[in-house]
C-alpha cells in the first residue's frame, strides 16, 4: 500500500472545499492534526496503533503509560515470545474494581489507567512474573537501628501495606541518615544482574531529598549498593507513596557478596540539611523482570522519517492510513476546515460532510466501525460487586 502524504491530503481537501482557499486558513496543519485526533476518537483505526515494550514486576502495579497513547485505548498487553496460554486474556477494568481485585488474579492480565497531575499511569497486574523476595515488610521496627535518623517508630496510621509503616526524622544540618538491619537469610542467586530492588517511600519534601541508597549483602563491609535519585515514575513527590526501582545491574559491590546467604540491609537518605519529619518506608523487596509488549491506540498517524508523530512537520509527512481510513481523513479534515472558516452545523457544506460521514444507513463511519477494525479491548465490569 502506497502511503499518501500531507501535501496530497491538502490537494484532496481543496477539491472537496470548492470556494475555500487553503492558503487563507489559519494554522492549516493544526486543523489537520485536530481532524486526525477526532478521527482516531471515533473510527477505531487499525493503523493508528503503537507498540512499546514493558518490563513488569511482581508486586509493582504502576507504570508510565506511553506518551503517545490516545486516552486509555489499547489493543493488547501480551507476554513475551510464544509462551502465551489459551487462558491468558487481557481485560481493561474500572479503576476501583482493578484496585479491589488486583490480588485475586488467577490468570491473564488486568489493566486500568489513571491520571496523576497530568501524567497518565497504566496500572497492571499479571501472573507471569516470578515471585518476589521480601527483604523486609517494613511494617515494624523490630531489628532496625537508626544512625543520625531519629525517632524511629512504627506508624499504624499511615502505611503502604497493612498494618503499618516505618517512620523516622532527619535533623537540621545533617547530610544523611540511615537505618540498617540483620534480615532473615535469603538466597538471591537467581536475581543477580537481572533483579530489581523496590522500596516504597513517602517523603515529606520533594526537594530536600537528594538521593536514597540501598545496601544489601552479608555485612556492613560486604554488600551491593544502588542509588536512586527519583521514583520509578519520575521526580520525588511529597506526601504520597512512591516506588523506587533500583536495578541490580547497576549496583556497585564492596567485598565479595555471597548471594546464597544475604542477611544484611541498609537504607540511607541523603538530604540538603533541612530538618525533615516523618520519612516513611513501606515495602522492601526484589522482583524478577517479566517482559511484555503493549499495543495501543495513538493519534500519531503522521510518519516522519520512519517515526510516527501526532504533529505535522511538512507536506512530505506520510499518513499511515489504508484507503478506507484515508477517505475518512479527507472528509474529517474538510469538515474541520469548513467549520473553522465560519461554517455552522446547519450550513450546506458542513451538512454534506456530516451526511457522508455519519448517516446511519449510508455514512462512511458507521460502515467502517461496524467490525471494530482496531480490535480495541473494551472495558468490562462495573462499579458494583460482581
Amino acid at each position: 500500500m502506497a502511503l499518501k502524504n500531507v501535501g496530497k491530503l491538502k490537494d484532496s481537501v481543496a477539491g472537496l472545499l470548492q470556494g475555500i482557499n487553503l492558503n487563507n486558513i489559519t494554522n492549516l496543519n493544526g486543523a489537520i492534526e485536530r481532524a486526525a485526533k477526532e478521527l482516531v476518537t471515533q473510527a477505531d483505526l487499525p493503523e493508528a496503533t503503537g507498540r512499546q515494550n514493558y518490563t513488569l514486576y511482581n508486586g509493582v502495579y504502576d507504570y508510565l503509560a506511553p506518551t503517545s497513547i490516545f486516552g486509555g485505548y489499547f489493543i493488547d498487553l501480551r507476554p513475551q515470545g510464544i509462551t502465551r496460554s489459551n487462558w491468558n486474556f487481557t481485560y481493561k477494568k474500572p479503576i476501583q474494581q482493578f484496585d479491589r481485585t488486583k490480588l485475586l488474579l488467577a490468570n491473564g492480565t488486568h489493566v486500568t489507567f489513571e491520571n496523576n497531575k497530568g501524567v497518565q499511569i497504566m496500572r497492571v497486574v499479571e501472573n507471569t512474573s516470578r515471585g518476589k523476595a521480601i527483604l523486609d515488610a517494613m511494617t515494624a521496627t523490630t531489628g532496625w537501628t537508626a544512625t543520625t535518623a531519629t525517632s524511629l517508630a512504627q506508624d499504624l496510621a499511615v502505611y503502604y501495606q497493612s498494618p503499618a509503616s516505618i517512620r523516622f526524622n532527619l535533623p537540621a544540618g545533617g547530610s544523611n541518615g540511615y537505618i540498617e538491619k540483620t534480615i532473615p537469610n535469603l538466597d538471591l542467586t537467581d536475581y543477580n544482574g537481572v533483579g530489581v530492588v523496590f522500596l516504597a517511600v513517602m517523603l515529606p519534601s520533594a526537594t530536600a531529598i537528594t538521593s536514597i541508597k540501598v545496601r544489601f549483602g552479608n555485612s556492613s563491609s560486604v554488600y551491593f549498593e544502588i542509588t536512586a535519585t527519583s521514583g520509578m515514575l519520575g521526580a520525588w513527590k511529597a506526601g504520597e507513596w512512591t516506588i523506587l526501582a533500583l536495578d541490580l545491574a547497576t549496583a556497585t559491590q564492596t567485598g565479595t557478596v555471597s548471594l546464597t546467604a544475604v542477611d544484611y540491609a541498609r537504607i540511607t537518605v541523603n538530604y540538603d540539611g533541612t530538618a525533615l519529619t516523618n520519612v516513611r518506608f513501606g515495602a522492601f523487596f526484589l522482583s524478577m523482570p517479566a517482559p511484555y509488549e503493549l499495543i495501543y491506540g495513538t493519534a500519531a498517524i503522521f510518519k516522519v522519517s520512519d517515526t510516527l508523530s501526532d504533529a505535522i512537520t511538512d507536506d512530505n509527512d506520510e499518513l499511515v492510513l489504508n484507503d478506507a481510513a484515508y477517505v475518512l481523513m479527507e472528509y474529517y479534515t474538510a469538515m474541520t476546515i469548513a467549520i473553522q472558516s465560519g461554517g455552522t452545523l446547519a450550513s450546506g457544506l458542513v451538512q454534506i460532510m456530516r451526511t457522508v460521514l455519519f448517516d446511519p444507513n449510508t455514512g462512511l463511519l458507521p460502515r467502517y466501525r461496524a467490525n471494530n477494525p482496531s480490535e480495541q479491548v473494551r472495558q468490562v465490569g462495573n462499579w458494583y460487586d460482581e
